[in-house]
Order: structure tokens, then C-alpha cells, then sequence
């Protein structure tokens, strides 16, 4: 596709949308290359990469080779060779892949400006310190909270997305999938938006489209103190006539760079997959290599987080000891991390209970033991437990709660799940969008279109310095009771619950351990 042929492909979308390709990494202020290799020496071990991919084609007419061949869970853990606790920025492809991806390249999304975390960190000026603190600061206040009405929307949906897999490890990311359905909503109308508006609980596309926004600038954070860095693409079939209104709000509000071409193509696969590297620091490249489009697809959309941070306190490596972990098929031997003489607040209610692990940048690992005879899949029925792991202020807003020290154990681990979505979406009442009746007149009068599936995939690993964590999302359109000392033992040794929350409070990855 000739550079002179893009505004044309996108029907009239302004002149300005129309910008040379870059990575995200190269566009606005530059990093200080300090910055960059500070981290890299950090080490930082919190690393997410979360990606979702919508394949749209034609209602009726032979399914679009999955955009993911991936079948088997274990394939997740199995994608890259990369140090787990190795959380850096995204970085650049090849000059040959990066060229053929601005050979494709019809706008490219402008990022949130950030204002860089001083190179020499805690013994830099105090100036820069404090400008950068500053900066924090004033997005926090402009920003965050923004999702504070979605406590319902993941109470009621992480039992579908979770549920049905008794026995298995099972992640997903709910903030990742919340987005996804934002942009089904936004491509959608009729009863097709309705319902996925009813699900995330907005009266409307407007509302849902500031609150999105402001999800995605509160959670974006790519100043070399820790990194969530978001980004969102389309993939557009350049045969397909596209309304550019919607093209114009996808990538003003959620951030999306678009490209165009012809889908079932080498070049356009090549160009998805060096897209993808990019953004996620090569972390899934394996996995990326497996990604294939069809010529029916219509359109493709792919969004990715790389998150990058550290536990507060490391557990010392030297205190990891070999131990069992009582499973639901059997004892099997694990590495325990031990953390001895911690402060913390310990919270239970009638049938868990629960501690946090803060990461350096605010944001923290949530473990939740269920009682002896209670598993993790009744955690995820009961009312109680759900409302404690979507309790944001949980300080101020858990009664159960109760400050003394703690002494950690906690299981080395790396569990991973890959699967449908589909039949817990139509569960929530999200069914038009798989049927004849799926109406996506916002995005194109291209009829008849509807999603065929959409797939989850995630993989979380802990180590004794954080958590590393990577997801996949792919649609296709064609116990305890209060502690009687000021002193406890927290063993998780038997199948429990976790969450990675964000320093805004918002869920990036939920999941359940039955086998470390």
C-alpha cells in the first residue's frame, strides 16, 4: 500500500490523523537513556503484557484462521525464554519490521506526555524530584478513581471468566477485558451496545467513553519509575469501506493507531507482529509468531500493557526453602518464599482470609487463603469474598481487619490459562454481538458481520522479587477467623486466590493457584 494512499483509505478522516509510524517509545520527549538503563538494571520484576485482539468478518462465511493458534493452557508458559523478573520498557523491532509497519501505518496514536523520573533516582536534585512528583500528583488527582463505579461490573463477571475449571490454575486480567468491551461497545449499536453497556454498567456510550479515558490515563504511567505503558491498534482490510467518526473516536479516546491493508497477507501478519514485539519488549514474541489473520477478517483490533514493578520488600532469596503444596489431586513439592517479622494488615471474613504485598510503585499482590474444606472456586461464588477483592479502600471500608506481625509463606509460581470467553459473555447477557443480529453499523455498512469468539490467555509468575505477568485476549467477529495474637503464621500452601492491583486500585490480573 503506497504513503499517498492512506488518507484515502480511511474515508475522509481528517488530514491530521494521518502521521508517520513510530513506537510508542520514540514519539513525544525522549527518555533519558539513563532512565532506561537504570531499570534494565533493576530488574524490576512486576512485568504485565496484556493484549486483545478482535477479528471481524463476515456472519455466515467460513471462521477466520484463529488470530492466536494456540489449544493447550501449558502452550502460555511456554512462549519465551526472557528472565521473568526482567520488566523494561518495550523495545523497537527491526529496521525491516519496522518499515513494513509504516508502510501500513494510516495514523499513529500520540501518548499521554510523562514527566521522567530523575536518572539517578533517590540521589538526584531535590528540583527533579520534586517536578516529577508534582507531575505524579496532578494526573492523580485529575485521574484516578476513575474506576470506582466497576466494582459490580468485576463481582459479577469474574465468576464467568473464572469459573467452570475446577481443579486448573486459571488468570484473567478484568481491567484488560473491561476494556476490550469498551471498544466492542463503541464499534457497535442497537441491542448489540445496549447490552454490552448494561454489563459495564454505563447508561451510555458517552459515559463510558470519559470513563475509559480516563481509566486509560490513570493507569498509564512511562516515566522510568515503573512502567504500565497501554496501547491499542486496528487492523483494518482495506477492501472494507470504514465510517471514520468511529475511527476518529477509537484513536482520540483510546489512544489507537490505525493501519491498513490486506488481511491473509505475509506483510500483513509481519506488520501485526512487529507491532506487537514493540510494544511488549519482545516478552511474547513465541507467542506473537503464532498470530495470523484471514482474508475475510474485516478488522483487527489488538491492545497491550507492559507493566513493569518491584515488591517493596524482596523476599531473600537465601529463605526459600523447599516445601508441599497440597493440592486438589495431591501433595506436590514447591520452593516456599519466606518473608519472617513483617507488618501488615491481616482481613478475614466467614470463609478467608487475606493479605496484602505492596510493590514499590503503590500497587500490590492481594492473597486470599480460603478456610480448610472451602477451595478457591467457592471463593468465586461467594458474595462475601468477591465484595473484599473489589473493595478498593479496603482500610477504610473492611471491618474484619486487624494490624500485627506477619510471618509470609508463599509458593513459587507460574500459572498460566488460555480459553473462550464467549460462553460467560452470553452468560452476562452479551449475546447479539455472535449472531446475525449483531449490529455494527458504527463501524461499517458491511453486512453481515458478527464476532465468532473471544479468547483470554494470561500467564502470571512469582518469584522473590514480583510478579511477572502476561495476557492475551482474542475476539472473533465472523478461610479464616481473626488472629488471637498479635503475631500469625500466613502458609499459603494449599489452592488460594490472588489479584494484581494497580496503583489506582484497578484489577490487572485475577487468578486461582491449585498448583504453583
Amino acid at each position: 500500500m503506497k504513503p499517498t494512499d492512506i488518507s484515502d483509505a480511511l474515508n475522509g478522516v481528517d488530514p491530521g490523523f494521518v502521521k508517520e509510524s513510530e513506537p510508542e517509545r520514540a514519539k513525544g520527549k525522549k527518555v533519558n537513556g539513563k532512565i532506561v538503563a537504570r531499570i534494565a538494571a533493576l530488574a524490576a520484576a512486576l512485568a504485565v503484557i496484556i493484549g486483545v485482539g478482535t477479528v471481524i468478518a463476515r456472519h455466515g462465511a467460513k471462521d477466520p484462521t484463529p488470530s492466536i493458534q494456540t489449544t493447550e493452557t501449558q502452550q502460555a508458559t511456554e512462549q519465551t525464554d526472557a528472565p521473568v523478573t526482567a520488566a523494561q520498557p518495550p523495545e523497537q523491532d527491526g529496521d525491516a519490521a519496522q518499515s513494513l509497519l509504516r508502510s501500513l501505518t494510516a495514523y499513529a496514536a500520540a501518548y499521554p506526555e510523562q514527566t521522567p523520573y530523575p536518572a539517578e533516582g533517590d540521589f538526584a536534585e531535590q528540583s527533579e524530584l520534586d517536578a516529577w512528583y508534582d507531575a505524579w500528583r496532578l494526573r492523580r488527582e485529575q485521574y484516578y478513581g476513575a474506576g470506582q463505579t466497576l466494582d459490580a461490573f468485576f463481582i459479577r463477571s469474574l465468576p464467568a471468566f473464572l469459573g467452570g475449571y475446577e481443579g486448573d490454575n486459571t488468570v484473567c486480567s478484568p481491567l484488560n477485558i473491561y476494556f476490550a468491551l469498551a471498544m466492542l461497545a463503541e464499534i457497535s449499536d442497537g441491542n448489540t451496545r445496549a447490552q454490552v453497556l448494561s454489563l459495564l454498567g454505563s447508561p451510555d456510550i458517552e459515559t463510558l467513553r470519559e470513563q475509559a479515558n480516563r481509566l486509560f490515563n490513570a493507569n498509564y504511567r512511562n516515566d522510568g519509575s515503573v512502567y504500565c505503558i497501554l496501547a491499542d491498534s486496528l487492523w483494518l482490510n482495506e477492501d472494507v469501506t470504514f465510517k471514520s467518526d468511529t475511527l476518529k473516536t477509537l484513536a482520540e479516546s483510546y489512544y489507537a493507531s490505525i493501519y491498513r491493508g490486506q488481511p491473509g497477507t505475509q506483510e500483513f501478519d509481519d506488520a501485526i507482529h512487529a507491532w506487537l514485539n514493540s510494544q511488549t519488549g519482545d516478552l511474547l514474541r513465541d507467542f506473537v509468531s503464532g498470530i495470523k489473520t484471514d482474508a475475510l477478517d474485516i478488522l483487527s483490533l489488538y491492545t497491550t500493557a507492559y507493566f513493569g514493578d518491584k515488591w517493596m520488600t524482596e523476599f531473600p532469596t537465601d529463605a526459600t526453602k523447599a516445601g508441599v503444596f497440597h493440592g486438589p489431586v495431591g501433595d506436590a513439592d514447591a520452593d516456599f518464599m519466606n518473608a519472617t517479622d513483617l507488618w501488615g494488615v491481616y482481613y478475614w471474613g466467614e470463609r478467608f482470609g487475606a493479605l496484602g504485598k505492596t510493590l514499590q510503585q503503590r500497587g500490590t499482590v492481594w492473597f486470599i487463603l480460603p478456610d480448610e474444606g472451602v477451595s478457591p472456586e467457592d471463593l468465586l461464588r461467594d458474595e462475601e469474598a468477591l465484595r473484599f477483592l473489589f473493595t478498593q479502600n479496603k482500610d477504610a471500608d473492611w471491618q474484619n481487619k486487624k494490624s500485627l506481625r506477619v510471618n509470609l509463606s508463599l509458593p513459587k509460581f507460574d500459572v498460566s490459562s488460555y480459553r473462550s470467553l464467549k460462553d460467560g459473555l452470553e452468560k452476562l447477557g452479551v449475546t447479539d454481538c455472535f449472531t446475525e443480529k449483531a449490529d455494527f453499523s458504527p463501524l461499517t455498512d458491511a453486512k453481515p458481520i458478527a464476532v465468532s469468539d473471544v479468547r483470554h490467555g494470561a500467564r502470571v509468575i512469582a518469584d522473590e522479587k514480583g510478579v511477572t505477568a502476561a495476557a492475551y485476549t482474542e475476539m472473533q467477529l465472523a478461610g479464616a477467623s481473626m488472629p488471637p495474637e498479635d503475631e500469625m503464621d500466613f502458609v499459603l500452601d494449599r489452592p488460594f486466590l490472588f489479584a494484581v492491583v494497580s496503583d489506582d486500585q484497578m484489577p490487572l490480573f485475577v487468578g486461582i493457584v491449585n498448583q504453583p
